[in-house]
C-alpha cells in the first residue's frame, strides 16, 4: 500500500520525537556535569534539528557566521555542489560525499550518532538534482536523482569538514605535534592538580599529546597505586606481562630490564600489532645509594623529521623496506610467541609521518631480497647515530613519587645501567594504556573542559 505525502510527514516527525525521547532517556545517565553541558547544547537552536554530529572535525567551534550561505548551486549535471559561505569561503563537495554524509532519520541514527546507510543500496552515478538552505539557516535540504532521495546535511558540519586544499592543509596543521626546544624541560605537573579536576587531566594529557612526554610529580609510592592515576585515562591494557608490570632486578628475569644492564633507546611491544600507546613508569622506591640507572628519552619523531632533511634518501629507504619484530620465549610461565612485520617509518598521502619504529632488542633478521641490505642497514646505521645525537635526548634520575608518561608511538625510552647495593635498591612499576582510549579522552576532555582544539597526531598510523 502506497503512503500519501501526509503520511510520510507523519512518519518522519514521529521517527525525530521518538530519537529525541530516546536521546534525553540517555541523559539520565551522565554525570550532572556532562548533564547540564549537553542538554544546553541541544537546546541551542543550531543543534535542535540535527542533532550532535561530529564527523571528523568538531562543528562546534564554527561560528555562525561561518555558517551562513551567500549562495548554493550545483555544477557538472549534478555531480558537484558549490557554497559560498558569508565570509568569502568557497566549498565544493562530490554529490556521493554528500550522500554518504547524509543526516535525515533514514541515513543517521541520532542517539547512537552512527551513520546507517546501507551501501549496497546506493547508486554510484546518482547526481543531485536539487540544494537549497533550510528557513532557519542551519541545514541544507538535498534530493539526489536515483529513488528521489530526500537528505539533509546541517551546515556547521559541512562548514567544519571542508576538503578542498586550504582546509585539509589547516587540518594537518593542527594535527601535527609539537618538539620540545632544545634545552626545554620535559613538561611536568603535580599529582594534586591531575587528581583535583578533569581540567588537570585535561592539562596533563595535553602536555603528552603535543611533546609526547609528561612527568607527574609527588603521586603515591603504594604499589599498583600507578592504576589511580593511569585510570583517569582508560583501564589500563592488559599485556603479555600483566596491567601491572614491575621493573626490578630479578634472579631469572624473563626481560632484559629486570636486569641491572642498560637499555638501549626502544619503543615496547613492536612485535605486536596492538602495541600500548602510552607507557607509563612510576618510581616507588630509587634509594641514594643505587648508582646509576637514569631514564633516558629521544622524541623519535623529531630524529625522523631531522633525518629526512639531512639524508633524504636514506629516509626513503626506511620508509620502503619492512623490518621484523618479534618476542619468541617459550621458557617463561606464560610462553609468548609474536612477531610483526612493519617499515621503520611509515607516511600519509601527503608525505607526513604517522608512524614510526624502533627496537634494536626485538627486531628480527631481516626477511627481504638481497640487493635492499646495503642500502638499509647504510639507513639504518645513520639513522641510528642520530638517534643518539639528536637535540630531543633527555636524562633524568627519577624520585620516589615520579610517575613519567609518555607516548610508546613516538618516544624512546632506555636507561642507563645501574648497580645496587646490599641495602639500596632501585623499584618501577609500570603499565600503558590503549592509544586510541587516550586520545579519545584527549579529545572529548578538549571539548567539554578544553579550548576544543584538535588532539595531536599520535602515530597510530592516522593522520586525525
Amino acid at each position: 500500500m502506497s503512503s500519501t505525502p501526509r503520511q510520510l510527514m507523519l512518519c518522519v516527525k514521529w521517527t525525530r520525537n521518538l530519537l529525541h525521547r530516546v536521546y534525553v532517556r540517555q541523559l539520565a545517565t551522565l554525570s550532572s556535569y556532562e548533564h547540564k553541558r549537553i542538554t544546553n547544547r541541544f537546546q541551542d537552536p543550531a543543534f535542535q534539528a540535527n542533532g550532535i554530529r561530529f564527523y571528523t572535525m568538531p562543528n562546534h567551534n564554527v561560528t555562525a557566521k561561518q555558517r551562513q550561505v551567500a549562495s548554493a548551486y550545483l555544477e557538472d549535471n549534478g555531480r558537484h555542489l558549490v557554497i559560498k559561505w558569508m565570509d568569502g569561503v568557497r566549498s565544493r563537495y562530490h554529490s556521493l560525499w554528500l550522500r554518504f554524509s547524509c543526516q535525515c532519520p533514514e541515513c543517521f541514527h541520532t542517539s547512537s550518532n552512527m551513520k546507517q546507510i546501507h551501501v549496497e543500496e546506493i547508486d554510484f552515478h546518482t547526481v543531485l538534482e536539487k540544494a537549497s538552505v533550510s528557513e532557519d539557516g542551519l541545514s541544507l535540504s538535498l534530493m539526489w536523482s536515483s529513488g528521489g532521495h530526500m537528505g539533509t546535511i546541517d551546515l556547521a558540519s559541512l562548514r567544519a569538514n571542508r576538503y578542498d586544499p586550504d582546509a585539509l592543509a589547516t587540518k594537518h596543521k593542527l594535527t601535527s605535534a609539537l618538539f620540545l626546544q632544545e634545552g626545554d624541560p620535559i613538561p611536568e605537573i603535580s599529582y594534586e592538580e591531575v587528581n583535583a579536576s578533569d581540567k588537570g587531566i585535561y592539562k596533563w594529557l595535553s602536555y603528552i599529546g603535543d611533546y609526547g612526554i609528561c612527568l607527574i610529580k609527588g603521586a603515591p609510592t603504594e604499589k599498583r597505586s600507578i592504576l589511580q592515576v593511569v585510570e583517569k585515562i582508560a583501564p589500563a591494557q592488559r599485556t603479555s606481562y600483566g596491567d601491572v608490570f614491575d621493573v626490578v632486578q630479578e634472579y631469572r628475569p624473563s626481560h632484559v630490564a629486570y636486569t641491572p644492564v642498560k637499555l638501549p633507546l626502544h619503543m615496547d611491544y613492536l612485535y605486536q600489532d596492538d602495541a600500548p600507546g602510552l607507557q607509563f613508569l612510576h618510581c616507588l622506591r630509587f634509594d641514594n645509594t643505587v648508582k646509576g640507572g637514569d631514564s633516558t628519552f629521544v622524541d623519535l619523531f623529531r630524529v625522523a623529521e631531522d633525518f629526512r632533511k639531512r639524508f633524504p634518501d636514506e629516509f626513503k629507504v626506511l620508509t620502503r623496506v619492512p623490518v621484523i619484530f618479534s618476542k619468541v620465549h617459550l621458557d617463561r610461565e606464560n610462553p609468548i610467541y609474536m612477531v610483526h612485520e612493519k617499515k621503520h617509518i611509515e607516511m600519509n598521502s601527503v608525505g607526513e609521518i604517522v608512524r614510526i619504529s624502533w627496537h634494536p632488542f626485538t627486531q628480527s633478521s631481516m626477511a627481504v631480497p638481497e640487493e635492499d641490505l646495503d642500502a638499509y642497514y647504510d639507513a639504518y646505521l645513520k639513522f641510528a647515530n642520530m638517534i643518539h645525537s639528536s637535540p630531543s635526548y633527555r636524562q633524568l634520575r627519577l624520585s620516589p613519587g615520579d610517575l613519567m608518561g609518555f607516548n610508546n608511538r613516538r618516544m624512546l625510552h632506555g636507561r642507563t645501567a645501574y648497580q645496587e647495593t646490599t641495602v639500596g635498591q632501585r623499584h618501577l612499576q609500570g603499565c600503558s594504556v590503549s592509544i586510541d582510549e587516550f586520545k579519545s579522552r584527549l579529545q572529548v576532555l578538549s571539548l567539554t573542559v578544553g579550548d576544543g582544539r584538535l588532539a595531536k597526531r599520535v602515530f597510530n598510523g592516522s593522520s586525525f
